[in-house]
């Protein structure tokens, strides 16, 4: 079995220790996972046909580091099994559709307003609330506004506004499959941003029941391979919905766990792909 693991080149040079961590686990299931630089792929409609230019014949799956929904649902057309599928890529990378989707089944979350890029600086709400871009990710394009005068130059084409929650707190939730296999509460004492990759502090987690069930409603609402859910707090201690990371980042629950990623997710795609849900041509 041969598969494709999508990196743009910046990112797979950052992420060099977990490619290798992943095409050695491949190896061990007798997988070729080759990887593959966003850049060097072309694809499109040719001679009435759709397809996917690149070095070597397509592969059986492909693993998606890069968020591009469009490139997903080419190869879903072409019959190629994608972990993440586009839908989850479409949802999960645009936070606008995240919480609309969301909340038309009345998952908990902040109040949030949906703005185009030349709507922002009109923009009034009762301060502080937080301003973020819909596609930015990993922390960036977040701002706090405490005053109008806070509001950045904007460049993205959509915006989100929140209603501000408990600041310098929030809550991963790693999901694979049906499968929630581990929390990590992110914090910070010096910025509003709790990301683990902006200085934030972690430890382990453990979900009540309660926080268990919201959980699993998100993942019938968006079945996915491998996410993580972030969450916020409320000032009650109750989740709050933030956002969901499609090419999400497990460095802090290997950092706190003795848990092998890699080889879970891979032997989650094989048995995915032997169970026949996700098959060529299914």
């Amino acid at each position: 079995m041969n598969g494709w693991l999508i990196y743009r080149e910046e990112d797979a040079e950052r992420n060099q220790g977990f490619i290798t961590w992943l095409q050695e686990e491949a190896i061990e299931q007798g997988i070729n996972l080759k990887l593959v630089l966003y850049h060097t792929l072309s694809y499109g409609v040719r001679d009435g046909e759709l397809f996917v230019d690149a070095c070597s014949t397509l592969p059986d799956f492909v693993m998606m580091r890069v968020m591009d929904s469009l490139l997903s649902q080419q190869f879903e057309y072409l019959q190629i099994p994608v972990f993440n599928k586009a839908r989850v890529a479409e949802i999960a990378n645009n936070k606008a559709k995240t919480h609309q989707l969301f909340g038309s089944y009345g998952i908990a979350m902040a109040d949030t307003y949906f703005l185009a890029k030349d709507q922002v600086n009109a923009y009034a709400m009762e301060h502080p609330f937080i301003l973020k871009e819909a596609k930015g990710r990993s922390g960036k394009q977040v701002y706090k506004i405490e005053q109008q005068k806070d509001l950045p130059n904007v460049d993205g084409e959509q915006y989100i506004v929140q209603a501000a929650a408990v600041y310098g707190k929030d809550l991963r939730v790693f999901v694979m499959g049906n499968e929630i296999i581990g929390a990590v509460l992110r914090s910070s004492d010096h910025d509003f941003k709790s990301n683990y990759s902006l200085g934030g502090t972690i430890k382990l987690y453990t979900l009540s029941e309660q926080e268990k069930n919201v959980v699993k409603q998100i993942m019938d609402i968006l079945p996915a391979d491998f996410i993580g859910i972030d969450f916020v707090f409320d000032e009650k201690g109750r989740l709050l919905l933030n956002e969901i990371e499609d090419v999400v980042g497990s460095r802090s629950l290997v950092d706190l766990t003795n848990i092998n990623i890699a080889s879970m997710y891979i032997r989650y795609i094989v048995s995915t792909l032997l169970n026949g849900s996700r098959a060529r041509g299914k």
